[in-house]
């Protein structure tokens, strides 16, 4: 695993009562170096998450953050009053699953409600998480204060065949987009596990967020059979080495890409998000003729930054690195009503994604590409450039849409290539 500097290592009462549980927070203590390693129960866990975190909120342009590490474990047979007896004791583990619960997680985003409220286009799934926080030290992210592991994977794993039974129809199952999981790998096990278990699954697949990492190595002999798709969060030069310290920069993504490709996983990428640098244009440009002369990645997906005003991108980033017509619009912006997610203008979007769409059309028409959670007004803009792929805002593949799987997981998906 990626070394994993911590403030303080929580271990989670019970975690120790399993050997495999406790075999693994071994291999992982192994690679956090802390000198505060606390055994907690609940009573003592939730004060320690409402006073005791190193920040919260975005990263900005801070790299050397010290998370709090909690070693925990997933709650699967507590009943429901259970439940809500730890949530209204304990209300600060609620979230990022620090009580244990939803490592099976219904994603709602692109619901009909979901829709007609926000303007938006998703597709809602079901998820597997069982890592919340992340070695890397984005700028617009906030997953680097506190970091939240489940020991007992052997026991999720063992409850997949039931959860799935909810839900026959989903093809692709995403895992886990909490985290850059392989940071962790192998010494956590968990891609290992769940790779095995979706090799077997006819018809469906597991999508294995690789995230912003080139850790791949410990991958490439597993036995997927082509039922693992991995994914990739890339971004061009300046904003790779600029606003996301501790990822890997983009050339070494794409070398990752290579070889996961090699080892006959099916391969994706999402442009996301896309922060407009000064020569945005001609960095995007060299990324995307650098992805396609080393790899084919069968769908893209494309996002511009999102869920920060002007006066959040000022507390965020070094300003003086931005593009300087974007940071006119958003001055411009500042204040005026829109959708969550959507504080970068309308206009502004979509003059990155005419940019990106063309360059993809250009260097790999064949190759389909989707928006990720925008307004169904750009998809509508952008309809003739869908329809050459055959996407369209209520029927497209994108990385993680629920009946995305690929052709090799054998569920009849589209490539749409």
């Amino acid at each position: 695993m990626l070394p994993l500097p911590a403030a303080s290592v929580l271990i989670v009462d019970g975690v120790e009562d399993d050997d495999l549980a406790c075999a693994r927070m071994e291999r992982l203590l192994s690679g956090i170096p802390c000198d505060d390693v606390r055994h907690v129960t609940d009573e003592e866990l939730n004060p320690i998450i409402e006073h005791e975190l190193p920040g919260h909120g975005n990263h900005g342009m801070r790299r050397e953050i010290k998370p709090v590490v909690v070693l925990n474990r997933g709650r699967f047979d507590d009943g429901r009053e259970e439940q809500q007896r730890r949530t209204d004791a304990f209300p600060a583990l609620k979230p990022r699953m620090l009580n244990g619960y939803d490592m099976f997680h219904w994603r709602p985003s692109g619901s009909p409600q979901y829709r007609r409220e926000t303007g938006l286009v998703c597709q809602p799934a079901w998820q597997l998480h069982t890592i919340s926080g992340c070695h890397f030290r984005c700028a617009y992210c906030s997953l680097g204060w506190l970091v939240n592991i489940m020991m007992n994977l052997e026991e999720f794993v063992s409850r997949l065949d039931g959860w799935l039974e909810q839900c026959p129809d989903q093809t692709l199952f995403q895992y886990d987009n909490g985290t850059d999981t392989v940071c962790f790998e192998p010494e956590y096990g968990g891609a290992k596990l769940l790779i095995e278990y979706f090799a077997h699954r006819s018809g469906q697949a597991l999508e294995l967020y690789v995230g912003k990492s080139d850790h791949v190595d410990f991958l490439l002999d597993y036995d997927h059979r082509g039922h693992t798709v991995c994914c990739w969060s890339l971004s061009a030069r300046t904003q790779s080495a600029e606003f996301e310290w501790r990822a890997a920069p983009m050339e070494s993504r794409i070398e990752a890409i290579r070889k996961c490709q090699e080892a006959g996983y099916p391969v994706r990428v999402r442009f996301s998000p896309i922060i407009p640098v000064k020569g945005w244009r001609e960095e995007n440009r060299e990324m995307i003729e650098l992805l396609f002369s080393k790899t084919a990645p069968d769908v893209i997906t494309i996002e511009t930054i999102r869920f920060s005003d002007c006066e959040a991108m000022r507390r965020i980033f070094d300003m003086s690195l931005l593009d300087e017509e974007f940071v006119r619009a958003m001055k411009d912006a500042q204040g005026q009503p829109c959708a969550p997610g959507c504080e970068v203008p309308d206009d502004c979007r979509t003059m990155v994604y005419q940019f990106v769409i063309s360059e993809l059309e250009r260097v790999s028409p064949q190759t389909p590409y989707a928006f990720c959670r925008e307004k169904r007004d750009l998809w509508e803009h952008f309809a003739d450039d869908f329809a050459r792929h055959r996407q369209h805002p209520d029927d497209y593949l994108c990385n993680c849409g629920p009946y995305s799987a690929p052709q090799t997981a054998g569920a009849g998906a589209d490539p749409r290539a």
